[in-house]
């Protein structure tokens, strides 16, 4: 079952950069490139930029995100920065056939610490299409703290300044990869949804810290935000016995805690290993036709889940703007 589907963790960009892919040229390196994209049915990717505090190395990035997608014409990519942008993008894609259709493409960070503490960069970023970010990769930095250091050190005054001017700027904001204290002070500290863009769920088979407690998912569920699946082997189980059903099993755990509207796709793709049965991006058809059947959900929900979910998510924070 194909379906139009928003992945909200994608990291092609810095992989096409340090194994020199073209995105818009189809390859077995990888899990994703403009061919199978269309094949799978890609509406809109987050595309994922790592900036570290070492400024060369994010400029350097940002500048080939810049060259590559946006000014390749085989790329065909669409950027996706406010509401008409997405709502065009929708109705474009729905109405072109697939050999021809432009992936969208939002622009995400996966951490905030290259960026100054006076925000100067945030607003630069901005201009440059930044309209998603979390606050930490792993690590420990100015606005907040990571999931590999387990203290009970949190969000900074740094960090609460960044959430605000977040919000204000329409960038939503990731609690993906924070550690606890800092994911219960950015929940306590904004009346903005939040969301979760590649994280799963801990349970006993599930055990990576990486993943949200269940009162973290219901508290992002009652922020009105949703939590991206995450795809990464080591996240679905501790031991190796992984495959599509296991994905389709962590889908069940996120809709029995906080249901049908809360719950989306953030694979990974690019930046993980992914069960031997889901090769690449070609495998969400057949995912798609799993949860449904599996799991027994109506057209309604697995469109949720596919797209709408996060659709609803990123008109919250446009809608105002």
């Amino acid at each position: 079952m194909t379906l139009p589907f928003i992945d909200t963790h994608l990291d092609t960009m810095w992989q096409s950069h340090k194994s020199n892919r073209t995105f818009g040229k189809r390859s077995e390196a990888g899990h994703i490139d403009l061919p199978r994209a269309r094949e799978a049915g890609l509406l809109v990717g987050f595309f994922t930029g790592y900036p570290t505090s070492d400024a060369p190395v994010t400029e350097e990035m940002m500048a080939n995100w810049i060259r590559y997608y946006l000014y390749d014409p085989e790329a065909k990519i669409t950027q996706i920065t406010n509401l008409k942008e997405l709502n065009d993008h929708i109705a474009h894609f729905s109405a072109t056939p697939e050999a021809q259709r432009s992936i969208g493409n939002l622009l995400h960070f996966e951490g905030a610490a290259g960026i100054d503490s006076g925000l100067n960069k945030l607003y630069i970023y901005h201009k440059l299409g930044l309209r998603s970010m979390s606050l930490t990769w792993n690590e420990t930095n100015h606005f907040a703290t990571g999931q590999e250091n387990r203290t009970d050190r949190g969000l900074t005054e740094d960090g609460k300044n960044l959430l605000s001017a977040m919000v204000d700027l329409g960038i939503m904001i990731d609690v993906s990869h924070l550690n606890d204290a800092s994911f219960w002070d950015v929940h306590g500290s904004s009346n903005a949804p939040i969301f979760a863009s590649h994280s799963n769920i801990r349970t006993e088979v599930s055990s990576h810290m990486r993943n949200l407690t269940s009162e973290m998912a219901q508290a992002i569920a009652d922020s009105g935000g949703t939590i991206g699946v995450n795809f990464c082997t080591g996240f679905l189980r501790d031991d190796k016995e992984v495959s599509i059903n296991t994905v389709v099993d962590m889908y069940s755990t996120v809709l029995d805690l906080v249901g049908p509207k809360h719950v989306h796709v953030g694979s990974d793709m690019d930046g993980c290993t992914l069960p031997d049965d889901m090769k690449d991006i070609t495998a969400m058809p057949e995912l798609f036709t799993k949860l449904q059947a599996d799991l027994s959900l109506t057209e309604s929900e697995l469109e949720g889940i596919a797209s709408g979910n996060m659709v609803r998510m990123m008109k919250s924070y446009w809608q105002k703007l």
